[in-house]
């Protein structure tokens, strides 16, 4: 009965202690996402790539999947010298799972940007980060992907049905 006992304990105790540690991983997540977020209003690229892994994953909307350090920095070089601005960006998560040193964060996001002779441009979509636990404990994008909940097929349809109405 006391070994019986003594298993209940230790199994309350390793699950209390994973419990927090999961909690400790997504406020440490929550941490690094306000810097994303500045560093996607500042155009920080650099400081941004400092939170990839090396053999990162990314696969933005509308583009071939990215894979290494390397090509994300080029990507990222293309799009500071674009002319295109963040001008606004919120990240909300909705879910994480834990399998390991692997986390998945799952959210939506928030944001307007501006580019040469574009206005302001809103967009919203969900997204999925897999943040790999570092041997000394820090965390680094391992994997990314994003996607738009707007259609741009539909804008352009509006778009096209609006000016032929302004010529009628």
């Amino acid at each position: 009965m006391k070994k019986l006992f003594l298993v209940l304990v230790t199994f309350v105790f390793i699950s209390n202690s994973f419990a927090q540690d999961q909690e400790k991983l997504k406020a440490k997540i929550e941490e690094m996402n306000k810097q994303i977020v500045k560093c996607m209003l500042d155009n920080d690229m650099t400081a941004m790539l400092k939170m990839y892994a090396d053999d990162i994953i990314s696969m933005p909307s509308y583009q071939p999947t990215i894979k290494g350090i390397a090509k994300v920095k080029e990507l990222s070089d293309a799009q500071a010298n674009s002319g295109w601005k963040t001008t606004h960006f919120e990240i909300k998560p909705t879910d994480f799972v834990f399998s390991g040193n692997l986390i998945v964060e799952i959210g939506t996001y928030d944001m307007n940007m501006s580019g040469p002779g574009v206005p302001e441009w809103p967009d919203n979509g969900k997204y999925m980060t897999i943040w790999e636990q570092q041997p000394d404990g820090s965390l680094k994008i391992k994997v990314e992907t994003w996607n738009t909940n707007t259609n741009p097929w539909a804008q352009m349809e509006q778009q096209k049905q609006s000016e032929m109405q302004k010529t009628e």
